[in-house]
């Protein structure tokens, strides 16, 4: 009986940073549009106002980055919520969000890709190893390092293609679905 609540709860908590991820997500997205709008704005007509809410905006998305990856990195230990979030990637429902997230939804695919089998969960959520890939996964132009560094495996891709891939942002969903046997846990 013990064991059983024990899923139970285990279960519930990885639901509900499921929806904390989704949540962050969303947050994220609007405030980077918020944030490319107020730009714009801001290139034609300069005001100290909007300098200052563009300010608050990046610090508001910075925190959004750290807390949305932190559920994610909790949520794609679950097996059967891994299973699912690798099998909408798959079935090519995910473009839509991409354009809504002005391309971060790739790096948290590059993050389901490469730091779930880079780190076991102790290991990631204790610091108990050098988590510099986790950190760099973060920064969109950063993690240029970490898409060199899953490419180095089986993934055989020119310079060119592999190129020619990131800038279209496609790069993870194309590593993903060209490992998806391998992503995908049976009886999970």
């Amino acid at each position: 009986m013990n064991k059983q609540l024990w899923h139970k709860c285990g279960s519930a908590i990885n639901r509900l940073f499921l929806w904390l991820f989704i949540a962050f997500a969303i947050l994220l997205a609007v405030d980077l549009w918020i944030l490319l709008i107020s730009a714009i704005v801001m290139l034609f007509d300069y005001s100290t106002t909007l300098l200052l809410v563009i300010k608050i905006l990046s610090a508001y998305a910075i925190v959004l980055v750290i807390l949305s990856h932190m559920a994610l990195w909790q949520i794609m230990y679950s097996l059967n919520i891994y299973n699912q979030l690798i099998s909408i990637v798959w079935n090519k429902r995910i473009r839509f969000w991409i354009f809504l997230s002005l391309g971060y939804f790739n790096v948290y695919l590059l993050n389901l890709y490469f730091i779930r089998f880079r780190y076991t969960q102790y290991e990631l959520l204790q610091y108990r190893v050098n988590v510099i890939y986790s950190a760099l996964i973060m920064i969109p132009i950063a993690n240029i390092i970490v898409y060199c560094a899953a490419l180095r495996g089986n993934n055989q891709l020119t310079v060119y293609a592999a190129t020619k891939l990131y800038l279209k942002g496609e790069l993870a969903t194309y590593l993903i679905k060209k490992d998806y046997k391998i992503l995908i846990y049976k009886g999970a």
